[in-house]
C-alpha cells in the first residue's frame, strides 16, 4: 500500500502523520505514506499500481485518475463531480436551447471532468460508458464511509485474484481510451463555426 498526498487541514494531516509512523514501524516492508506533493514520485507511483483509489468527496477535475488510466493502473472511486447531472439542465436554459434553435445543432456538454464522468463501474455502468462512445473502466462507491471504500476494493482485489485475463484487458482498454483534448477540441472548433451562422 502506497498512500501520496498531503492535507489542508493542519488536523488531518497530523492523523496521516501518526498513521504513517505506526504502518512504518509495524509493516515498513509492506505499507508507504508520503505525506507531501510530489508529481515526479506520483507518474512511478501510477506506473507500478495495479489500482488507484480515489476516495474524494469534492473533485472538481479529476486528473488523478485519468492520469492513472494512461498507466493501466485502474480506478476504484467515489462517485462525485458529476458535473453533466448538476449543471446541464441549468446551462441548457441559460445558453444551448436558444443556440439549437439558431443552428439546428445539438452539442454535446463540454463540461469539466469529474470522477463520475470518466470512471464507468465495470459491474453497473456499462449503458452509460456506451452512452459515451466508452467500455467500463473501473470500480466506483457511493457513500463517504469504510463500507463504500470496502465495497468496490473488494470487487476489484477479486476481479486482480480470481479473473487475471478479464484484469489484464480491463487494464489494455483503460491504457487505450482518449481522454486528451482532441475530440473536445474538434467539437469546439464546431460550436465556434455554428455560433458564427447565427
Amino acid at each position: 500500500v502506497v498512500l501520496l498526498g498531503s492535507a489542508p487541514d493542519p488536523c488531518i494531516q497530523n492523523d496521516f502523520v501518526n498513521l504513517a509512523n505506526q504502518l512504518h514501524s509495524s509493516h515498513a516492508d509492506r505499507a508507504r505514506l508520503c505525506l507531501n506533493y510530489d508529481e515526479p514520485l506520483s507518474h512511478l507511483i501510477y506506473a507500478g499500481s495495479d489500482f488507484i483509489l480515489v476516495p474524494s468527496i469534492f473533485e472538481p477535475c479529476g486528473l488523478t485518475q485519468l492520469t492513472a488510466m494512461r498507466y493501466g493502473s485502474i480506478p476504484v472511486v467515489r462517485k462525485t463531480g458529476d458535473w453533466h447531472t448538476v449543471l446541464s439542465d441549468f446551462i441548457e436554459l441559460l445558453f444551448l436551447e436558444s443556440f439549437r434553435k439558431c443552428t439546428n445543432t445539438v452539442f454535446r456538454l463540454l463540461l469539466p471532468q469529474g470522477l463520475y464522468d470518466t470512471v464507468f463501474d465495470v459491474d453497473n455502468d456499462k449503458a452509460r460508458a456506451e452512452a459515451q462512445g466508452l467500455e467500463p473502466n473501473g470500480f466506483n462507491f457511493d457513500g463517504a464511509d469504510g463500507s463504500g471504500v470496502d465495497y468496490a476494493l473488494n470487487r476489484a482485489i477479486t476481479a486482480w485474484y480470481g479473473a487475471r485475463d478479464w484484469f489484464n484487458s480491463l487494464c489494455k482498454t483503460v491504457m487505450e481510451q482518449d481522454w486528451s483534448w482532441n475530440r473536445p477540441a474538434l467539437e469546439y472548433i464546431e460550436l465556434y463555426h455554428a455560433t458564427k451562422k447565427c
